[in-house]
């Protein structure tokens, strides 16, 4: 059973879902580049919250049901994607909350733990990288550089062009476009729950109708989002040596977006970071790897001393 709020904070409205008991530990589920937090499914917030744990999911701006932006009136980061973030457990009145950011979202936790870290029980990066900038490049065409992670395969960045080189024009396309980024998005080996992506496809399709302002469920790399990485520093290995709270570096060893290196490199940088790949996992919470995630994460928060939420 879930909560639905509205916060409102800065000028923004944020969409909030809360999962299970509020007297129990925390955790902040903080999705990626320009989706919209029910791509943490529903039916994983409650597994999850059955472990025992108050889990929180939100709209980050220019996603969802929360606040879409003028971005040439109104530029921002992801620094100010990470406060909104702090603005979410200001509104909840939550203390502190064990953070797991997904893809960009990782990076956003990061962030969250650098500048935050008393907010922050703990920080699992999830199918992410504290490097954005070869998926970036590779998106933009840019030559490769020397030393760089490894970038996004070209035939995966070659489809991801080709199939949002058009915005959707209804509601059917927007939740065919939305799948379809995901059946690339999931790697060659990653299983795909077919009806499982169909009907939460329909339901981004059925904001994007709602949201008649901007189509939210749009994953093309024109968005905000995108704008907001490209605005920030990169982070260094002097920034990931500044977070001190516990961390885990949850990883899948089929990421058609940032491969394995990009999970090595964060682990080695991020002070006593526990790394752990799942097997055929691309870049995608298939139903298939509910368990092993959550696994996963039930494990490293018992281990970081269930730090009071």
């Amino acid at each position: 059973m879930s909560q639905s709020f509205m916060i409102q904070a800065n000028g923004l409205s944020i969409h909030v879902e809360t999962f299970g008991d509020p007297d129990d530990l925390s955790i902040l589920l903080v999705m990626g580049n320009s989706a919209p937090g029910l791509l943490w499914p529903d039916a994983f917030c409650s597994r999850l919250a059955g472990r025992g744990f108050h889990v929180i999911r939100f709209d980050q701006r220019d996603t969802g049901l929360s606040s879409y932006i003028d971005y040439d009136a109104a530029p921002y980061d992801l620094t100010d994607l990470s406060r909104d973030a702090i603005t979410v457990l200001d509104g909840l009145v939550v203390a502190k909350a064990h953070v797991v950011g997904m893809s960009q979202g990782g990076v956003l936790a990061c962030l969250i733990a650098r500048d935050h870290s008393e907010r922050v029980s703990s920080l699992t990066m999830l199918m992410s990288s504290v490097d954005l900038g070869p998926k970036n490049a590779a998106f933009s065409g840019q030559a490769p550089q020397p030393g760089a992670l490894s970038r996004p395969a070209p035939d995966y960045v070659a489809a991801v062009i080709a199939l949002n080189a058009d915005a959707p024009q209804t509601e059917g396309e927007t939740a065919r476009q939305f799948v379809e980024n995901f059946r690339l998005a999931k790697g060659p080996d990653s299983p795909f729950d077919e009806d499982t992506w169909q009907a939460l496809g329909r339901e981004v399709a059925a904001i994007s109708r709602l949201r008649s302002d901007r189509l939210s469920a749009r994953m093309a790399n024109s968005s905000n989002h995108r704008k907001a990485q490209m605005a920030t520093p990169p982070l260094t290995a002097d920034d990931l040596a500044a977070i001190r709270v516990p961390a885990l570096i949850l990883h899948g060893m089929a990421d058609p977006i940032f491969p394995p290196d990009h999970a090595d490199w964060s682990a080695a940088h991020i002070p006593s970071a526990r790394l752990r790949f799942i097997p055929k996992m691309g870049h995608a919470i298939d139903p298939a790897f509910f368990a092993p995630i959550i696994d996963e994460l039930v494990e490293f928060v018992d281990q970081c001393g269930n730090t009071a939420a």
